[in-house]
């Protein structure tokens, strides 16, 4: 069975006790004595307990963390293992945004699945602060039918109607799967990942500095009252890495209007090495006086993009139904 708890962090539980002596008349000097006393050893102690946290881990261990919170789409933490040049390039709001993280009882189901990856092979090389680690990893295939009936295919309506108990039993469910080696897997190929040490602490390089910039454009078409606009101007993506954006409209007219987008990938000559995986575009798009919609749009870049490559763009342009251009029309 799972351990559901939650034990209250030590700063939790010295604050009341701090706040009922504080409270009291300090009248007594032996009692204002023993309390500094008191309060020096309790932030001395809080000061370890942060150390301890904060301590090194070795690169197996921090690609380990990484890998398992990508895996279990827990963005927030994999932001934490990656390495601080990295996040010069990219905040953890656009980072977690950006890949769609899951929360609630998707995560706490995602988690209990990104417990049961196993690596193989595992060797480290030290170069000084750089590491590199490589491994062969063994996942929990969520495709497979007996790991989608417990997860309820990830599905955000069916799982936001689970109660707590509903969801204890499913996490039992995915550790009996485990436990009885029935949990189905999928085995990946020799993975090599790089890392540096910033401060005594191993963390996930990616090399976002040298990831090709992609920039979102919107643009409205044959006088379309509508407003439209990237929710990000642009984005880097690592080769083969899959992200997902979004853009807003909004019917600025006092009449229902129905519109349809066509996007256009520059430079041409470059175009063939970004993907859009799901897309908005070619759909009919129907909004009431002041609506607004977000539509979302998934890409991927090649894993064999050229590093001559350094940009691409993205250009939406959203046309009235009836003006739509003639040789697109589907």
């Amino acid at each position: 069975m799972h351990e559901r708890y939650f034990v209250m962090p030590l700063h939790r539980r010295l604050q009341p006790m701090c706040h009922d002596l504080l409270a009291q008349p300090l009248a007594q000097p032996g009692l204002r004595r023993w309390l500094i006393a008191f309060l020096v050893t309790a932030f001395l102690l809080l000061a370890m307990a942060a150390r301890s946290i904060a301590a090194p881990v070795s690169p197996e261990e921090a690609v380990k963390t990484y890998l398992a919170a990508v895996y279990a789409r827990d963005y927030a933490t994999a932001y934490e293992q990656i390495s601080v040049e990295d996040r010069t390039f990219k905040t953890k709001q656009e980072y977690v945004q950006g890949h769609g993280a899951f929360s609630g009882v998707a995560l706490a189901l995602s988690r209990a699945l990104a417990s049961n990856i196993r690596f193989d092979q595992l060797r480290t090389v030290f170069d000084g602060d750089r590491a590199t680690v490589t491994f062969k990893v063994i996942l929990p295939n969520a495709n497979d039918p007996a790991i989608e009936d417990v997860v309820l295919e990830f599905d955000e309506r069916k799982l936001a109607a689970l109660s707590d108990n509903d969801l204890n039993a499913r996490l039992d469910q995915l550790d009996a799967l485990a436990k009885t080696g029935r949990l189905p897997v999928v085995e990946g190929e020799h993975e090599q990942w790089e890392l540096v040490r910033e401060e005594g602490v191993w963390r996930v390089l990616l090399n976002w500095a040298g990831a090709p910039l992609v920039r979102f454009e919107a643009v409205t078409q044959a006088g379309l009252p509508w407003e439209f606009a990237p929710a990000q101007d642009m984005m880097r993506a690592k080769p083969g890495e899959t992200l997902q954006t979004f853009y807003r409209i909004k019917n600025l007219a006092d009449r229902q209007l129905t519109g349809k987008a066509r996007h256009v990938l520059e430079p041409p000559e470059e175009t063939g090495h970004l993907q859009l995986v799901t897309c908005f575009c070619f759909l009919q798009q129907t909004l009431a006086p002041g609506e607004e919609q977000q539509l979302p749009v998934v890409f991927r870049v090649d894993y064999d993009v050229p590093a001559s490559i350094k940009e691409m763009r993205i250009r939406y342009e959203f046309y009235p139904l009836e003006r739509f251009p003639t040789e697109e029309r589907r």
